[in-house]
Formats: structure tokens, sequence, C-alpha cells
């Protein structure tokens, strides 16, 4: 075994106050501390995550907390002394009793013999590597999120490119909790088909900014409405096509392009701030806070091995988490999809 290669199996051993043997680490409970210190890092890999919910929780299962913004002023008269009159405080969290369940999922990785070889000269080369996964974990708890429909018992990345089988994402949830904050589908008695929202001349909304403040007004419960901290998480594609049309009209005046740059910069749909997400689904849009969108990670469900296995030509390594994509509060989101853009 090469020297460098040895360098980083040790490291990841020490690191985790375990014992590496013949170019392995056997499988072992990743402790909470160096667990929270990996998703501090996954976090602070990517501008969505950073401004989302990591929940970690004791148990595999409960109840979620929610985000509930109710209304809690009020006034009582306790002077009477008698006790009959007292303070009635209100939950700042909801009420809506949902459950979550922690479900393993794997991360696992491998570094060729060739990609070791090429960075050994660099004595950073183990920062490099975790770099690498930390930046796959990020996108990969993305892209279930947001498009994650089951849990299966095997996954097939050549069926679902997307990990659409590895776990129930937030959009998903949304879909089976409250069906009637979504838009785009319709229900009857052969079942639920496609119902595409149209945009353009003639059509119900005539563009995107009109579809998403109506579906604000709505289908957001007006609690949550109000807040001020309303996103719309979208597709980069579906954005780029809203911005495209702006500078496309702007013209050739200095004026002109100035004003398109200025609008550009605020990236703006429906007068909220529009947010657009790696692996997003093209087509689809979620009016929501961002507050609202958490992942829980069960606290003593990391584990991890590393494994040299020359046969491969590689570094393995394995990681599993029991983590679950929870909607905090379903009332304050709503999700429009199959947009297209027709005029009638």
């Amino acid at each position: 075994m090469h020297p460098h290669i040895q360098h980083y199996i040790d490291a990841v051993a020490q690191a985790n106050a375990q014992t590496a043997h013949q170019g392995k680490i056997g499988l072992f409970n990743v402790t909470p501390a160096v667990s929270q210190k990996l998703r501090g890092a996954v976090r602070l890999s990517n501008a969505f995550l950073n401004q989302i919910r990591f929940v970690t929780k004791e148990n595999i299962a409960g109840e979620t907390v929610g985000i509930g913004a109710g209304l809690t002023a009020s006034t009582t008269d306790t002077k009477g002394g008698n006790g009959s009159v007292r303070r009635q405080p209100k939950s700042v969290h909801s009420s809506e009793a949902r459950r979550y369940l922690c479900q393993k999922v794997n991360f696992d990785t491998y570094i060729g013999y060739d990609d070791m070889d090429a960075w050994a000269h660099d004595p950073d080369y183990i920062k490099h590597i975790n770099s690498q996964i930390i930046t796959s974990r990020a996108l990969s708890l993305i892209t279930m999120g947001f498009n994650g429909k089951t849990r299966a018992a095997n996954s097939d990345i050549s069926a679902h490119p997307l990990l659409e089988d590895c776990a129930k994402g937030w959009l998903q949830k949304l879909r089976e909790e409250n069906p009637a904050n979504v838009m785009g589908w319709e229900t009857n008695a052969i079942g639920t088909t496609k119902k595409e929202v149209l945009i353009g001349k003639g059509q119900a909304y005539t563009s995107l900014d009109a579809m998403v403040e109506n579906a604000l007004n709505e289908l957001i419960d007006e609690e949550f409405a109000d807040t001020g901290d309303m996103v719309v998480i979208c597709n980069r594609r579906d954005l780029g096509d809203k911005y495209f049309t702006i500078i496309n009209e702007a013209g050739t005046k200095a004026t002109e392009i100035n004003a398109a740059q200025v609008i550009l910069s605020q990236r703006r749909i429906g007068g909220l701030q529009a947010i657009a997400v790696p692996y997003f689904p093209k087509g689809s849009m979620l009016i929501t806070p961002l507050s609202n969108l958490s992942i829980y990670f069960h606290k003593n469900g990391h584990r991890r091995k590393l494994s040299d296995e020359p046969e491969y030509d590689r570094i393995a390594d394995y990681q599993s988490e029991n983590i679950d994509y929870i909607i905090e509060e379903n009332q304050a989101a709503c999700l429009i999809e199959n947009i297209k853009q027709q005029d009638a």
C-alpha cells in the first residue's frame, strides 16, 4: 500500500477514534460530535442548505414540532384575586401533529488509486478528498429533497437518476399530506391526472408573477403569507426563461440595459424572492419560507466503514445516516407543478 493511501486511512481512523487494520476501518457508529461537525461542513458548502433547518433527533421516530406563527396577543384582568381568571399562553408551534421517521440512506463513495496518486504531492490532499465527499453529500441531500418519491428496498440509480427511490422528499410529502396546496393535478373518478398550469396571453395567468401571487393569496394561510420570509424555489432554467425575456425586451439603449441588470440582481417572481436550486424539477415552483424545510437526522444513526479494495483499485468509504425530510408546517407551503408557457 502506498504511504499516502495509508496516511489517509490513518487520518480517518484518528478523527473517529478508531483503529485501522490492514487498510480497513471496520463498521462503526460515528460519534454525535463528529456527525455534527460533518453536517456543519455540508451545510456551509451549499448556500441553500445553509438556510434550511438541520435537526438532530434523539429518537429515530416521533412527532414534528412545526413553525406555527399564530396570533399571541391578549389582555386579561387578573385583579379579581379569586383565581378564576388567568392568562392563557398560546403555543408558538404548530398544533398539527405529524410523525417523522428517520430511515437509513447510504452515502457510499470511493476514490480511485489514480486520483490518490495524482493528489499525493499536495500536502492538503486529504482536505481535497473530504471536500469532494462533502459536496457529493450536499447535492445528494438536495436532490432527494426535491425529487424523492419513495424509498425502495434496493434503489436503482439507472432507472432513477435523480434519487427518486431513496427517500420521500419535501415535494412528495406535500403531495401526500396536503394535496389541496398542490396545483397542476386533477382528481376525478378515474384517479389523479396531470392538469397543466398554463401561462400566457389569453390564459388564466398571463405571467409567472400572476400565478405566484394568486397561489400565495389562495393557498397559503394568512398567518404565514404575511410574515415576509416567503420565497419561490424553482429550477434555474425556469428562472432564466423569465429573465431572458426581460433582457430580450430591454433593447439596446444604455438606460434600458441598466434597468434589466437591476431587475436581474433582485430576481423576484410575484413579489417574492426567487431562489434557483440545483436539481429542482423543471416546470415546478415551491412557495414557502426556507425555515419551513427541515432534514431530520437521527443522533446515533450515522455509521461508517473505510476499506482499501485493491481488486477495484480504490478506497471505498461506506457511510449511512438515518434521515427524514419534513415540511414543518404544511399550511405554509404550496407547490405548483406542470407549468407550461403557452398563449391561448
